[in-house]
């Protein structure tokens, strides 16, 4: 019951819940609408297919004006702070944030804070920036207001008005007056910039440096203007829809139509008023006399000019930059498509006059073999669009080949023109993204895969050939002689249609299909062996991990460095054996545990590029992971990208102690516990079966309670026979009952300690593991170490400029999926660590789309 109401309780409180349910009302009042006026629906779409071509010219033509305006007003903004922007760079600015604020919570606004590294990198400051992009921001409202009084004033006289119009202008007008408000507050430190530093105290630097800022009048009014003029265009677009469709052009309507729907659009919490603008616009319209055909048509002809058309200017922004994530996917979802369209398009009939016209040409063999092939062709292209994700070359010479195929084998089956189309698209999308495919299988495991694929197709070939020979006569028809046999199974395996043998029987037919049948899974199963990526050597000696451990002791400076040689981890050396990489594999990812283990830095780097060169050959794609801040100069002189994945807790066991304030909380939970009987033990050595035994009730309970599974790669899992050579330090009643655990591992950072394991039983009192681990600090700081490294805290301290660390920091801050990580970092807290940040290093921004998955399946063993 508690948790029903707290999550009621999170409910109705949740503002993003609720911008999320409005949106979909407004998207599902649309859906509504659509299907109870299915009729008219289609009405409409046979009044735009009458529409004039010239006016559609000229919108198209506007709207591209419309999108420079836009760019120009950015460029006059950010004059305004004396920062020169380029009208190029201002334009891929706004179709950038434009794209995203589709899919943004108050989008208009939000989207406001992005894609401003590149701005950045010039010396620009944050201040700067987002004061110019508020200008550009408060401009675009302001203009709507410029333009909105004197016309609806002018509208009020001449037109009745309705309600909508006259709520829609008083809205506009309160929010201009609150943002006139609350940017006067914030410039004299008031209520707006009290509440906002409260919630997010990093911006009251910002707003501080804001304020300093001196704004130039001249290009503040040139900003103004460019946004009047941004206006104007939208009541001009509108009204060549209305000339586009035929119909009698009102310069009111086409007015007060649009600055209603841009106040709407103001007003949308989300999917920038996709449906809402649809529906509203379409009732105003009609206020003005138009049918609701008309209405409608006129409404979705505007917003294909101002929402759609500048939409797909954003995806083709985004795809332009070298390093699109959507441009690097883009390709393999076309080849699928095409794939599906091969198969639907060769086992569906063909559209008769095309094929009696191909008939006509060509013989009807050809035709027939053409179809076989374009099925083929399509069940290859699914299954290769997987390898292009990866990025094979063997899989882009494959696929670039086969669309090059289809649009022959189209062209000849029946003339099918729009499929032969998709497929120079296709082909066309591979050829311009060429440079990402780069991977390849190591050549060592594909001369050994061609005895296996002679294997294969020589028993499909003497399948049929016997088969045929032996067959009786009833069942085709034809007494097979040896020679007749292996011709019939080269026609059959290659789909050349031969009406001379034709089967009459079930078991004939069933016969024959089953030929096809062995024939594709002996193509695919060859495709797939060829494009499958392996490693040339995934296992190690026992002598080689001594290597690795001889070095790690020279050469380690890092807590995970432990880790490195640890059973489930792969070693790679360079030719010298002075430097290793410890890695492991997953599916087409080698996953790197921090930096390589070398003597300096251009072994590290020489180290880097070697396995890179390694990677590349055998298939994979290398990240690494948990890099430290230090050496980031490192892998950016290699080409690589990187991104902080969270920030690693170091204790200073020089000035901890429990005494004092700060640790009261847990104070009082040693002393509790102590009072109660519980004890603090440490046992050095050689471990006991008995305390192995109780070590190991622990750790069971503790993942069956949590329902988790032991987790690697950067921390070891529970193994006696690991365990009972390493100090253990453990939480006990008066029974020697073990409540909670933690066991200490080399850490090669000078001067530092680390501990692995940290678990406790399902019965323990609260405040056993504050216990546990303050005993230990206390313990260590009497050994002689300085500082203790209490592991990583993921996702913390993102905060950079880009859109993928914002949409990271968002999803931390809100969601409740990433609660864990939050209560990480508050437990760590506790005891007043510093913090280090940790970096993935990665070489495409597609890969962020793939390394979590990779990283939760090589750290479960899967």
């Amino acid at each position: 019951m508690h948790k029903a109401k707290s999550f009621l309780s999170n409910l109705v409180y949740n503002k993003f819940f609720w911008q999320f349910f409005l949106a979909v009302f407004m998207l599902g009042m649309a859906v509504f609408f659509i299907r109870a006026q299915h009729v008219e629906v289609v009405q409409i779409s046979e009044q735009l297919r009458t529409s004039i071509p010239l006016y559609i010219i000229l919108g198209i033509l506007l709207t591209g004006v419309y999108i420079v305006a836009q760019g120009q007003m950015y460029v006059h903004s950010f004059k305004a702070l004396n920062v020169d922007l380029s009208l190029g760079n201002a334009i891929k600015l706004f179709l950038k944030r434009n794209l995203i604020s589709i899919f943004l919570p108050a989008g208009g606004f939000s989207s406001l804070i992005f894609f401003t590294r590149e701005i950045e990198e010039r010396g620009i400051s944050k201040s700067k920036i987002h004061l110019s992009s508020t200008l550009f921001a408060f401009c675009g409202i302001l203009s709507v207001v410029v333009v909105a009084i004197p016309v609806l004033g002018i509208a009020l006289l001449s037109t009745k008005l309705g309600q909508v119009e006259i709520w829609s202008f008083i809205f506009l007008l309160l929010l201009t007056g609150f943002l006139f408000v609350s940017i006067y507050s914030i410039s004299k430190k008031g209520w707006a910039y009290r509440y906002i530093a409260k919630i997010r105290p990093s911006l009251s630097t910002v707003f501080d440096d804001m304020t300093e800022e001196q704004i130039s009048r001249k290009q503040f009014w040139l900003t103004l203007l460019v946004s009047i003029a941004i206006e104007f265009i939208g009541i001009v677009h509108l009204y060549i829809c209305m000339l586009a469709l035929g119909f009698q052009a009102s310069i009111p309507a086409a007015i007060v139509g649009y600055i209603v729907m841009v106040i709407l659009l103001i007003a949308s919490p989300f999917l920038r008023g996709l449906g809402t603008i649809e529906v509203s616009l379409t009732f105003i319209l009609g206020q003005f006399g138009f049918p609701l055909i008309a209405a409608a048509t006129i409404t979705l002809m505007f917003r294909f000019f101002e929402f759609w058309l500048p939409l797909i200017g954003g995806v083709i922004a985004f795809i332009l930059k070298k390093d699109s994530i959507i441009l690097r996917i883009l390709p393999a979802f076309i080849i699928l498509i095409l794939g599906v369209v091969n198969i639907i398009s060769a086992i569906t009939p063909s559209i008769p006059t095309r094929l009696r016209l191909v008939k006509n040409i060509l013989p009807e063999d050809l035709i027939v073999t053409s179809n076989a092939l374009v099925l083929i062709f399509g069940l290859i292209l699914v299954m290769v669009s997987i390898f292009l994700l990866q990025g094979s070359k063997r899989a882009w010479y494959v696929a670039i080949s086969l669309t090059l195929f289809s649009i022959i084998g189209h062209l000849l089956k029946a003339a099918d023109y729009e499929e032969a189309a998709l497929a120079l698209i296709a082909g066309s999308s591979l050829f311009y993204t060429r440079d990402n495919y780069t991977l390849k299988p190591h050549p060592k495991f594909i001369k050994i895969s061609y005895s296996v694929f002679i294997y294969a197709i020589a028993s499909v070939f003497a399948y049929g050939v016997l088969g045929f020979y032996f067959m009786e006569k009833k069942h085709f028809g034809v007494e097979f002689k040896f020679i007749d046999s292996v011709t019939t199974v080269l026609k059959v395996i290659f789909f050349i249609d031969d009406k001379a043998f034709q089967p009459l029987t079930k078991f004939g037919i069933h016969f024959e299909q089953s030929i096809y049948a062995a024939s594709g899974a002996v193509i695919l199963f060859i495709i797939f062996s060829l494009l499958k990526p392996y490693f040339s050597k995934p296992y190690n000696s026992p002598e080689e991990f001594k290597e690795a451990d001889l070095l790690m002791a020279a050469n380690g400076n890092s807590a995970l460095d432990y880790f490195k040689t640890y059973p489930d981890k792969f070693i790679y050396f360079n030719d010298t054996r002075t430097a290793f990489i410890s890695f492991k594999i997953t599916r087409h990812f080698a996953l790197v545990l921090e930096d390589p283990v070398a003597d300096n830095m251009a072994d590290k780097i020489a180290m880097i590029e070697k396995f890179e060169e390694r990677c590349r050959e055998n298939g994979f794609i290398a990240a690494y992971y948990r890099v430290d801040e230090d050496s980031l100069d490192m892998y950016k002189a290699v080409g690589k990208k990187y991104i902080p994945i969270g920030e690693e807790a170091i204790l200073d066991l020089r000035a901890f102690t429990i005494d004092g304030g700060k640790m009261k909380t847990t104070r009082s939970a040693i002393n509790r516990l102590s009072g109660e009987g519980y004890v603090f033990k440490v046992y050095k050595g050689q471990q006991k079966e008995g305390l192995l035994q109780k070590l190991q009730t622990v750790s069971d309970n503790w993942l069956r309670d949590l329902n988790q599974k032991e987790v690697a790669f950067t921390q070891g899992v529970f193994d006696k026979s690991i365990l009972k050579n390493q100090v253990i330090l453990t939480i006990e009643d008066q029974e020697e009952k073990v409540y909670a655990f933690l066991n200490l591992v080399p850490d090669y950072a000078p001067g530092e300690a680390t501990y692995d394991l940290i678990r406790k039983e399902t019965d323990a009192p609260n405040g056993v593991l504050d216990m546990l681990l303050a005993k230990t600090f206390l313990y260590l700081k009497e050994e002689g170490f300085e500082s203790v490294n209490l592991g990583l805290a993921p996702l913390s301290g993102i905060d950079g400029p880009d859109f993928t660390q914002k949409t990271i920091k968002y999803a931390y801050d809100n969601l409740k999926a990433f609660a864990q990580f939050k209560g990480l970092r508050k437990y760590k807290e506790k005891f007043y660590p510093s913090w280090r940040k940790k970096y993935l290093i990665y070489s495409h921004h597609y890969h962020l789309l793939q390394v979590p998955n990779a990283l939760k399946r090589i750290s479960e063993g899967s």
